[in-house]
């Protein structure tokens, strides 16, 4: 199995830039209701994962409870190096089986390190379904 037929595309996912404040990370969380989205450089390439988690902890260090305090403030200032590493569009499917069991969603890149999408839990756990339930089929 190939994992890029597990692969939301960019284009579908939403994702923060580094050229965002924090402030337009805030609004981008709150109108989507998720709790990580990964951020790209303007290139394209993956930078990290920014999480809710982060928001808390720039509001908690920095006592900005203001939305128009956090304008001057660049989301990349949020992120932790690591935290969500990606992977390749070539990985091997047991890296991703493994790595979607502590992760929502996996990002995943191309040769040249530039975002292309992420893989999801769910989109693996319905591979896993589909699989199990054709087997039983036969």
């Amino acid at each position: 199995m190939n994992p890029a037929m597990l692969l939301t595309p960019k284009t579908e996912v939403v994702y923060l830039s580094e050229e965002n404040t924090v402030r337009q990370g805030v609004e981008k969380f709150k109108k989507h209701s998720f709790t990580a989205v990964p951020l790209i450089s303007k290139e394209g390439k993956y930078i990290g994962t920014i999480s809710d988690k982060d928001f808390l902890s720039y509001i908690l260090k920095s006592g900005k409870l203001d939305l128009k305090e956090m304008e001057d403030i660049s989301i990349v200032e949020l992120v932790r190096r690591g935290f969500n590493p990606a992977v390749s569009i070539d990985a091997d499917m047991n890296i991703l089986f493994h790595e979607v069991m502590d992760r929502n969603f996996i990002p995943v890149v191309d040769s040249r390190g530039h975002f292309v999408g992420i893989i999801t839990r769910r989109a693996v756990l319905s591979y896993v379904y589909k699989l199990l339930d054709e087997k039983d089929r036969k």
